[in-house]
């Protein structure tokens, strides 16, 4: 990792940014398929996260809806 933002560093890119910076510097030290990795675990975590959190207000709102009522 730090010689990927070290390479990005070198690049003009913002070493403490992965999209659009570091990961350029990374597909130049280690190809593209490893960064294209990194970037679809990174929305699986996100489309899970939302989820996570769109479930977790429904269920606070049905158990709101069932306690006043």
């Amino acid at each position: 990792m730090n010689k990927f933002r070290h390479k990005a560093k070198e690049m003009g890119l913002d070493p403490n940014v992965w999209f659009g910076n570091v990961e350029n510097s990374a597909a130049s030290i280690a190809g593209r398929e490893t960064v294209q990795y990194v970037g679809n675990i990174y929305k699986y975590y996100v489309a899970y996260t939302m989820l996570a959190e769109r479930l977790q207000e429904n269920a606070d709102a049905f158990n709101t809806g069932t306690k006043g009522g």
